[in-house]
């Protein structure tokens, strides 16, 4: 079934091969790495280029999408045992899943066969929900939401306020993360609005107990300002790109190494 979702993806992009990229969530104030959220790319034969799902991933049917995303957990959590085998890092994985593949009456099952294999806390894994599609009302979602929970899984909402519903969403969802998106985090010093709904979603979430994530985080001022604003966690090319699982595991070692 994975031959038949990269022989679809190599009919758009090109022959290539599929690889994942991480970029970190990172504490501000003491620069840990908190957490990796994973990034699939197609890595192109013809030239030194990643092709980002965006530009295929509409082309491949529902099956293929499912398929692909229990590839990509399957690969992160394998990655990241060597990771964490290396560097001893105890952070969390985030993967990116569609809303609408949350009812797959497969996904706990496979999730837990792959947390089972690795040798995976289960609070090490985050499933990161994107608003690009509503989540269907079906009684398979709620009850998958629920195993979720109870496996100890973390469940993100991705860009909260830029999708469907978003509100709705945290009754049925109960995130234990939200992550902020960059048109509310990148310009908070020149819209006052912005500012002032940042620090409502950071006091709703300190009162239902959900952890905020700041997306597209590019400067140290918009770095200060955040955290002036009670964010702590962040995520931009202020700390990192997406880049390799190697590359991550040398900066752990090599930040460790210089903190001792």
């Amino acid at each position: 079934m994975e031959s038949d979702v990269f022989s679809e993806i190599a009919s758009h992009a090109g022959s290539g091969s599929p690889s994942l990229v991480y970029q970190p969530q990172v504490t501000h104030a003491s620069g840990e790495i908190v957490g990796l959220e994973v990034l699939f790319r197609w890595r192109a034969d013809t030239a030194p280029r990643k092709h980002s799902p965006l530009t295929f991933l509409p082309r491949l049917s529902p099956v293929q999408t499912s398929e692909l995303f229990f590839w990509v957990v399957d690969q992160a959590v394998s990655e990241g045992r060597v990771l964490s085998n290396w560097t001893g890092w105890r952070g969390y994985l985030s993967v990116n899943i569609e809303a609408d593949q949350l009812g797959d009456p497969e996904l706990v099952q496979r999730i837990g066969q792959v947390l089972q294999r690795n040798h995976w806390a289960p609070e090490r894994l985050m499933m990161e929900v994107t608003e690009r599609r509503p989540i269907p009302v079906f009684p398979s979602v709620l009850r998958n939401i629920t195993a979720l929970h109870q496996a100890g899984i973390l469940i993100a909402m991705d860009d909260f306020g830029e999708g469907y519903a978003s509100f709705e969403y945290l009754k049925r969802l109960s995130p234990s993360h939200l992550k902020l998106p960059a048109g509310f985090t990148s310009d908070l010093k020149s819209d006052r609005r912005n500012e002032e709904i940042v620090r409502s979603l950071v006091a709703l979430g300190q009162r239902l107990d959900i952890a905020m994530v700041a997306e597209g985080v590019e400067t140290v001022e918009c770095a200060n300002a955040l955290e002036s604003l009670g964010l702590r966690v962040m995520q931009g090319y202020l700390f990192g790109e997406p880049r390799d699982i190697e590359d991550w595991a040398q900066y752990i070692n090599e930040a460790r190494g210089a903190g001792a």
